[in-house]
């Protein structure tokens, strides 16, 4: 017995010592490792975080002081009580990498100094390569920026009578009909050259430009004020070949968008559906990649084509292909006395050569 157990300990001193002697790296995964046994280092794979930007428009809905006499001006669309509403003026969708918690690698190094690869990596903690010129980091793209206050003066009636009780609100809705009736004849003696007047090509836009600015002043005592105040809110969305459907929250004329998916509204939701581009790929097994250790390999991803829907309700508002580490597949590759550069959005390996 005691022979038998004697060489049991020979066999593993002797797997530990081929170990030291030809793996120059040993790579694992992150939840397997216990930290500060190993000399070596951790790197991650990344994963494509959908970026979704909801412009939406705050409408501060103003009665009119006449538009019980509406029909005056010949007006079919007004304001017919104080409020708020919200229109979806638009959906911006981008993406980005992040390090993938369930993608974190650690590479044990059994080397001389002089004799290792030179391991790359960015600011994330996502492997770029082995043995070359760190990338340059790309800037996400910038969108423009919207106006998020909108000046008090905007929310009041500037050609309204003051408060002359004598001469009664239907009269003072008449006169100011009357002024729209005279504005607009002389907006129409103007671009017809009724006047006869010679005027710079300047002079007369901003004649009818003020023309058209007291048309407007006087119209919205009838038809009331639309104040708009246009915000951007962020999402970000993380789906997975597990959860490739989410909630993303709702929308509603009344009360806007919210990421609670309780109350009144139209569920938002994104759905990403692989085009199995990588199907016919022999991946390892989710164990394997989990819970073994591999000599001299380094964990690369080959990532899965997916098309990208979003949906309010019934509508689809964006649908488009996207490129997805995430729903990609595991793969080993060489590690050694060489050169590999990985793209650091998506972990698949862009060139690669042996020294």
């Amino acid at each position: 017995m005691m022979k038998h157990f004697r060489f049991a300990l020979f066999l593993i001193a002797a797997l530990a010592f081929n170990l030291n002697v030809n793996a120059q790296y040993v790579t694992s995964h992150a939840k397997i490792v216990m930290p500060g046994q190993q000399k070596g280092m951790y790197y991650a794979l990344p994963r494509t975080v959908i970026q979704l930007d909801f412009v939406v428009e705050e409408i501060e809905l103003i009665e009119g002081p006449y538009s019980d006499y509406v029909y005056l001006v010949g007006a079919d669309e007004y304001v017919t009580g104080n409020g708020k509403e919200y229109r979806l003026a638009d959906v911006r969708m981008s993406t980005y990498a992040e390090a993938d918690p369930n993608a974190t690698f650690f590479v044990a190094m059994n080397t001389k100094k002089g004799e290792g690869s030179e391991f790359v990596l960015n600011s994330k903690g996502i492997l770029q390569g082995i043995g070359i010129e760190p990338a340059v980091t790309v800037a996400p793209p910038v969108y423009p920026m919207y106006p998020q206050n909108v000046a008090k003066a905007d929310k009041s009636f500037k050609y309204q009578y003051g408060s002359n009780a004598m001469r009664g609100e239907e009269q003072l809705a008449h006169n100011a009909a009357e002024m729209v009736s005279r504005i607009r004849e002389e907006k129409i003696k103007l671009i017809t050259g009724f006047q006869e007047t010679p005027f710079t090509l300047e002079t007369y836009r901003q004649m009818l430009a003020d023309l058209e600015e007291m048309e407007a002043e006087y119209l919205s005592l009838f038809i009331g004020k639309r104040i708009v105040t246009t915000t951007v809110k962020t999402v970000y969305v993380t789906p997975t070949k597990e959860v490739p459907t989410q909630t993303i929250g709702k929308f509603s004329p009344i009360t806007g968008f919210t990421t609670n998916v309780a109350g009144v509204g139209t569920l938002i939701t994104l759905q990403a559906i692989s085009l199995n581009t990588t199907g016919n790929i022999n991946e390892p097994s989710q164990s394997a990649v989990e819970s073994l250790s591999h000599e001299n390999k380094l964990f690369y991803r080959i990532p899965e084509t997916v098309n990208v829907r979003l949906t309010i309700g019934n509508e689809t508002i964006i649908d488009r292909r996207e490129t997805m580490a995430q729903f990609g597949v595991f793969m080993l590759a060489p590690l050694g006395r060489n050169k590999m550069t990985l793209d650091p959005n998506t972990g698949q390996i862009i060139s690669m050569g042996m020294e």
